[in-house]
């Protein structure tokens, strides 16, 4: 059964509070230490009741775990938009950077603060690297997904290559805009989309033979 129009509704207003409150908890973790912040805090921040924010979520661990998902979630869109184009040149590769850049300047602020406030909210060790590794699985996953892209290269190279794509993708975006490193070059992402290439190149070749 379809649901009801009313429904969808609610769960659309519902979760743009979510949201709401994420933005909120964001600029109230940058502004003070996580120790020292307060529900009332995020719930003055978005505009809402302490009841509200306390409805979605039971605690400001609860709120650090959703923007550590939430930072996965935008790296997932990310590489969910390269897996899906038609093809990989270093044209697309090199148009598909400038919409991942978006995506890691949308959650650069959401980074820093998850960063910060994750070891005060005791999120266990273990925990995180799950999650980590989890969401990186998927996006491997995303990127060997095609049926004829890595066709004829080895299973486990095509996922190394992927992986090691990733990380050189987040470590620089990372370093760059999370941390502000300075960069020079009038095109940064120039030589990024250099480095992918040489590491996605079988799934490269392969979409030049389809063409």
């Amino acid at each position: 059964m379809e649901p009801t129009p009313r429904k969808n509704l609610r769960e659309e207003q519902k979760n743009l509070t979510h949201r709401r409150l994420l933005d909120a908890a964001v600029t109230v973790f940058a502004a003070k230490p996580f120790l020292d912040a307060r529900m009332e805090d995020i719930a003055q921040a978005a505009g809402v009741t302490r009841a509200t924010v306390y409805a979605h979520f039971p605690g400001k661990a609860e709120i650090v775990d959703a923007l550590v998902e939430r930072v996965y979630g935008l790296m997932e869109e990310a590489y969910a938009e390269l897996a899906a184009l038609d093809r990989w040149s270093r044209a697309d590769i090199r148009k598909w950077l400038d919409g991942a850049e978006a995506h890691w300047r949308e959650m650069a602020p959401i980074r820093r603060v998850a960063n910060v406030a994750s070891p005060a909210a005791l999120r266990s060790v273990g925990d995180g690297r799950a999650q980590y590794v989890e969401a990186h699985q998927r996006y491997v996953g995303l990127l060997v997904g095609h049926p004829t892209r890595w066709q004829g290269v080895n299973p486990a190279e095509a996922r190394q290559r992927a992986l090691m794509a990733v990380l050189q993708t987040e470590s620089f975006f990372s370093a760059w805009i999370a941390v502000g490193w300075p960069l020079d070059t009038a095109d940064p992402l120039h030589l990024l989309a250099d480095c992918l290439c040489h590491l996605l190149a079988p799934a490269l070749e392969n979409d030049g033979r389809a063409t």
